[in-house]
């Protein structure tokens, strides 16, 4: 059909429901029942009569309501239709209006990749705290707030203390970072250690019998775990089970002019009362060797929490004689430590 004139634009008419509103002679804004980007996308009804954007009514709260210049008279009839599209030219959305489903994904994917290593003054969108206000940011900043710099690490304050168990660590497993306590990757600082000593004569040795060696001196026990007077012993303290290096030695005597047969040191065992011989060494003399020698014995033992740990001596003289446990710190001593 023909016509004169301009051609006519495409366009997206909608009749909006005002059906809530009511017209009294004196409110003058109203709901629209959605949100419009301007106050030209209306056409707008007044009694029949074509109202002008601007003069006879107004947007309110972001587009959500329209305002009238006065106020419609009770039972006015009021027809409003939204206009949108190509018709009266470009539209400009009202602000927040325009959600994500309106938005294509090409607007992020289809732009040209950085291919480099993003650089501190490349800039991000964020979403500034709850209040959804979109703000950028330099990567500079990114970095600081979501790793590590030089600074952090130089810049920290000393521990100067061996750490806590509880203190913890960053580390990379396999490309993923992760924190371990300090407890975990420590190792063995060889506790509990300890040293019993004797250092004055025990005499009255009988001959040819095991005689537990009585120290009376503890030179070093990490964990208080000796005892001396009853006992003389070490006890494994309770989660201390493993591998033990222990050292047994005695300076053993005839204690008279005869001459020695067989020294023997054994270090014992006592796990559920019973008792086992775990370090024994024997030096024979046969007769004529001399009254007396060092004796010792080292080696690494498995031990569990609640084992005692005691030495005992053994002394074969020629004339059947009591033998002596010479008092030395350096010589006669009971010693151990754990180990890895």
């Amino acid at each position: 059909m023909a016509y004169i004139g301009k051609s006519i634009e495409s366009g997206t008419f909608k009749v909006l429901d005002t059906s809530g509103n009511t017209y009294n002679g004196s409110n003058t804004t109203f709901s629209l029942g959605t949100q419009v980007g301007s106050a030209a996308q209306l056409l707008v009804s007044h009694d029949g009569v074509i109202q002008k954007p601007g003069t006879d009514y107004t947007l309110a709260s972001s587009g959500a309501s329209i305002t009238f210049s006065t106020a419609p008279a009770s039972g006015a009839s009021i027809f409003i239709v939204e206009i949108s599209g190509a018709v009266g030219g470009t539209v400009t959305p009202s602000d927040t209006s325009v959600t994500a489903d309106k938005l294509n994904t090409a607007l992020l994917t289809g732009h040209t990749d950085i291919g480099a290593n993003i650089a501190d003054a490349d800039l991000f969108l964020i979403d500034d705290g709850a209040g959804g206000t979109l703000r950028k940011t330099a990567a500079s900043r990114l970095k600081t707030y979501a790793g590590f710099t030089v600074a952090d690490i130089t810049g920290a304050t000393a521990l100067d203390a061996t750490p806590a168990d509880t203190d913890e660590f960053i580390f990379s497993d396999a490309g993923t970072l992760k924190r371990i306590d300090y407890s975990y990757i420590k190792g063995s600082d060889n506790t509990p250690f300890f040293r019993l000593a004797r250092t004055s004569d025990q005499t009255g040795i009988s001959d040819n019998s095991n005689t537990q060696v009585q120290f009376n001196s503890i030179v070093f026990d990490s964990d208080s775990a000796c005892t001396l007077g009853s006992s003389y012993d070490f006890t494994v303290p309770s989660g201390e089970g493993g591998k033990y290096l222990l050292s047994f030695s005695a300076m053993l005597s005839s204690g008279s002019n005869n001459n020695a047969n067989d020294l023997n040191i054994l270090g014992i065992r006592t796990r559920s009362g019973s008792d086992t011989n775990i370090a024994e060494i024997e030096v024979n003399g046969h007769n004529g060797w001399g009254r007396g020698a060092t004796v010792n014995n080292h080696g690494i033992f498995d031990l569990q929490a609640g084992d005692k740990i005691t030495m005992k001596v053994q002394i074969d003289t020629v004339d059947g004689g009591n033998g002596v446990i010479a008092g030395s710190n350096a010589k006669t001593y009971m010693s151990g430590c754990k180990v890895g």
